[in-house]
């Protein structure tokens, strides 16, 4: 089940007004929290306001310049191509949520892990699959990111896949938007369910249902003490909910633990031992 082209265009107006102004206006009087930003809300001065508007238009002419006009303008002006799955970006990838991956252990480091991120962005060249890495602007400061980390750092800038969140962003904006505007084949990779965003978007059907088809979940498996692989979980091809088929057949998913994928459609009886 895909978002129809106005769904589309609304999560992107949404995002743009929550890094811009620090949160929808209907959102004003109930949550102490700050939307463009991290952490509770300040007051938005009007020089907070300039700083992120410049922030945010350097952003968007970045977007522009790398992938060209969004894919809400492309639905507009070839609606045959609104349920299309091509894209100019494969994936993008939530940098942080990936280096602080299991990184909580005893004598832990403070920074993220830049070699398990370099991990993810390495398999995802290996496939020939184009990529955009996210990550805030601290994890570059000399008093965070340790020498040996530059190198990779260099390899990123070089290949051109790395924009680095301006301060007093939250980036999980910025990651959001870059998947919204390069279109309905940019998948997300991100183990963060996103629960703020659902609240603070206003559009919990079109953001959950944009969520559901279009993160990739991951983890590090490691077996008999080899180095940690890249396990990748993408979308169920089916969305977990009721569909019809015709006028007189539903599809109906069965909520039974290990049964994620069945679906009880009258001829496929899932088999309550499997």
């Amino acid at each position: 089940v895909t978002l129809d082209q106005d769904s589309w265009e609304s999560m992107i107006r949404m995002n743009e007004d929550i890094v811009v102004k620090g949160e929808l206006e209907q959102h004003a009087k109930l949550t102490k929290f700050a939307g463009g930003g991290k952490g509770k809300k300040r007051m938005a001065t009007e020089d907070m306001i300039e700083k992120r508007k410049r922030q945010w238009s350097h952003f968007i002419d970045f977007l522009f310049k790398k992938f060209g006009p969004s894919a809400s303008k492309e639905m507009n002006e070839n609606p045959e191509k609104c349920g299309s799955n091509s894209s100019k970006l494969h994936i993008v990838i939530d940098g942080a949520n990936i280096g602080y991956y299991k990184q909580n252990f005893s004598k832990a480091p403070k920074h993220v892990d830049y070699r398990q991120i370099d991990k993810v962005v390495k398999h995802f060249q290996m496939q020939g699959q184009s990529a955009l890495l996210f990550l805030h602007e601290r994890h570059f400061s000399r008093q965070l990111m340790p020498r040996w980390a530059e190198s990779i750092v260099d390899e990123w800038e070089k290949d051109e896949i790395l924009y680095r969140t301006p301060h007093g962003a939250n980036d999980d904006w910025f990651w959001m938007h870059a998947a919204l505007w390069c279109g309905r084949g940019t998948m997300i990779m991100s183990n963060d369910e996103m629960r703020d965003h659902h609240f603070q978007m206003l559009a919990h059907r079109s953001f959950l249902r944009w969520k559901e088809r279009h993160q990739v979940h991951f983890d590090f498996d490691s077996e008999n003490g080899k180095s940690r692989q890249l396990v990748l979980k993408y979308p169920d091809v089916y969305s977990r909910r009721i569909q019809r088929l015709s006028s007189d057949t539903l599809v109906i998913p069965l909520p039974k633990v290990g049964d994620e994928n069945r679906f009880l459609d009258g001829s496929h009886q899932a088999d309550e031992n499997a």
